[in-house]
């Protein structure tokens, strides 16, 4: 079909669009000027939700957060406020440049509303209507993909595979990348389900590439992202100094680098990120995109309704609308959301549209990343309608009082816990890897996990017997590896335990983890002097892995020179540890008393969680 490229809509876009912007760029100024430094706080909420994420720093967080709010049933252009704006921790841990509050963050599937947002800009025109079959725009769709329609791949219903296998990094060109996607199985029928597909947002895009005429960031940029005042939003038109954009850190703290030009194309990303994630953007100019839609100087107010209507069910009691989800707050009310993120750079846009209060977080590590940190503690301290555990408010204790604390203390049952001063603080290492929570967060025993943990509990009885086809069986092994291979690795395993902690006696059952997704039936094995933890870890058909959960140091924080604790961000409660008289040490009710005070000292040693 022929390509138009849109330059006008009912002979006026030129000149709407620039009085939009105007009028957009006036409201947002007045409320984001006067916090430009994020050093502004105004109401207690606020002051709850700074202190807790000042808190979080020395525990891995770093990012930045926008809260604003306006009058139930207020006009966000004249009364809106913008009540926190600010930075925390470090952008660049090797140059210690701190995050600030105009930090340009890679917003992941954030990305995914504007391409919705595009649509609907494309249909107020007349140029496509979301109900038409992508055969109208996309050559080569076969048959069976025949019923998809552009409503569906808005929706993540157009029956696509979650996982098609592509890396975000693969610079495929668009034509590309829609002839695979076209090529692949489909895994439900067009309408039938909700299934997540970042394809199917990229086949979006290359609609609107082919109907406008226009690459995708350009259409964006003039149509959506100028005229909402948003000049600081793009995938690199907007020429951003690389000292404005955060590196990504992963879980041990080593740096990932960057999203940006990151085995991209010359005009943006390859067509497995563009037009579904990818997008860089500011604190300000999303907040900036909410008060766009806060009115029509984007879309009209029929597109915004059907933009972000819930259309269909997309679990967990949330409705997907054209790029977004729609859930109901704890408190009743509407919040229109979506969250991005690529394992080291996460977004978190939150929009309690019936309560007038607008949350938008980022971060650029997974240790504490915004998109569980928004809807969670954020939400919670702002409308303070559910407890959080607050960190710790730490004190500096003299090198000398934790270096006389440091040694080895055990319990009359044998438990050992090795206590090593490090330069600022302690580390504790304990025999058992549940006490400091290394095994995650547990859902308790019977809980929505039992079925997993009835499964699981015989295979261990089994094997504790020396029977370990039941364990073989639960894998259902795709690569044709035989009973002997497991059989001599599950027996090394058992031969070892007992040589280690004596003759066995029985498994408990501690509760259920979730490790990158999955269940994780978390057991403790008995034996005469202590045992390992275990993680059976469950995908959706079969025992995917099992793990010993190893033990490893945890820093603790001082809140005194005696009392001590252990935080963790991913950890519902504090672990307290008071070290008393007599060299002792109570941990979990359990008293421990020091036999060897030459536990060495660590210098040089980072306590900080991120790091490890």
């Amino acid at each position: 079909m022929a390509m138009v490229r849109i330059t006008t809509i009912a002979g006026a876009a030129v000149v709407a669009a620039g009085l939009a912007a105007a009028a957009v760029q006036t409201q947002a100024q007045g409320q984001l000027s006067a916090l430009r430094t994020g050093e502004v706080r105004q109401g207690a909420e606020a002051v709850r939700v700074d202190d807790y994420l000042t808190r979080l720093v020395p525990h891995g967080f770093s990012g930045a957060v926008l809260i604003a709010s306006v009058p139930r049933g207020g006009n966000w252009a004249t009364e809106g406020k913008v009540v926190l704006k600010k930075a925390y921790g470090l952008a660049n841990r090797e140059t210690g440049l701190p995050y600030t509050v105009d930090m340009v963050s890679c917003i992941g599937s954030v990305t995914k509303q504007f391409t919705g947002a595009a649509i609907m800009k494309l249909e107020m025109a007349g140029k496509l209507n979301t109900a038409d079959p992508i055969s109208k725009y996309l050559p080569g769709v076969p048959e069976d993909k025949a019923g998809i329609t552009i409503h569906h791949l808005l929706t993540h219903t157009a029956g696509f595979s979650g996982d098609l296998g592509g890396m975000d990094e693969e610079p495929i060109e668009r034509d590309a990348l829609v002839a695979r996607v076209l090529a692949s199985p489909l895994v439900a029928k067009p309408g039938e389900r909700f299934e997540y597909s970042n394809e199917g947002f990229a086949l979006a895009g290359a609609i609107v590439e082919r109907v406008s005429g226009q690459g995708y960031e350009a259409f964006l940029r003039e149509h959506l992202f100028l005229p909402a005042d948003m000049a600081d939003t793009g995938y690199q038109a907007p020429a951003w100094p690389l000292t404005r954009l955060p590196m990504g850190y992963r879980a041990d703290g080593q740096a990932w680098g960057r999203t940006y030009k990151n085995g991209w194309l010359p005009d943006g990303p390859g067509w497995y990120l563009r037009a579904n994630g990818g997008i860089h953007a500011t604190l300000d100019d999303l907040y900036r995109w909410h008060l766009a839609l806060e009115s029509s100087k984007v879309l009209s107010a029929d597109a915004r309704t059907k933009y972000l209507t819930g259309h269909t069910p997309a679990g967990g009691g949330e409705r997907y609308a054209y790029g977004w989800g729609v859930q109901t707050s704890r408190r009743g009310g509407t919040v229109i959301t979506h969250n991005g993120g690529n394992g080291f750079f996460f977004t978190d846009f939150r929009r309690y549209v019936d309560e007038g209060v607008v949350i938008i977080a980022m971060s650029n590590q997974p240790v504490i990343p915004a998109t569980q940190l928004a809807p969670r503690q954020l939400e919670a301290l702002y409308f303070n309608d559910a407890p959080v555990v607050m960190p710790p408010a730490a004190v500096e204790v003299p090198k000398a009082q934790r270096a006389a604390l440091a040694g080895t203390y055990t319990t009359e049952a044998g438990a050992r816990f090795v206590v090593r001063a490090t330069e600022t603080a302690l580390d504790v290492e304990a025999d058992d890897p549940a006490l400091f929570g290394a095994v995650g967060a547990l859902t308790p025993a019977g809980g929505r996990f039992a079925d997993f943990e009835k499964r699981t509990l015989p295979l261990i009885e089994a094997a504790a017997k020396g029977d370990f086809r039941p364990i073989y069986e639960a894998f259902k092994f795709e690569d044709g590896r035989p009973f002997t291979t497991v059989e001599a690795n599950q027996s090394r395993f058992w031969r070892e335990w007992r040589t280690q902690f004596g003759e066995y006696q029985r498994v408990e059952l501690l509760g259920t983890a979730i490790v990158q997704g999955d269940p994780a039936v978390t057991i403790r094995l008995r034996f005469e002097r202590g045992g390992p933890v275990l993680q059976y870890i469950w995908g959706p058909r079969r025992l995917a892995g099992f793990r010993a959960v190893p033990t490893a140091p945890v820093a603790l924080t001082a809140e005194s020179a005696a009392e001590w604790v252990f935080y963790s961000y991913r950890q519902p409660q504090l672990t307290r540890v008071r070290f008393g008289e007599g060299g002792t040490l109570v941990v979990a009710g359990v008293t421990a008393k020091r036999v060897s005070p030459k536990a060495s000292s660590v210098p040089g040693r980072s306590t900080r969680p991120s790091a490890r």
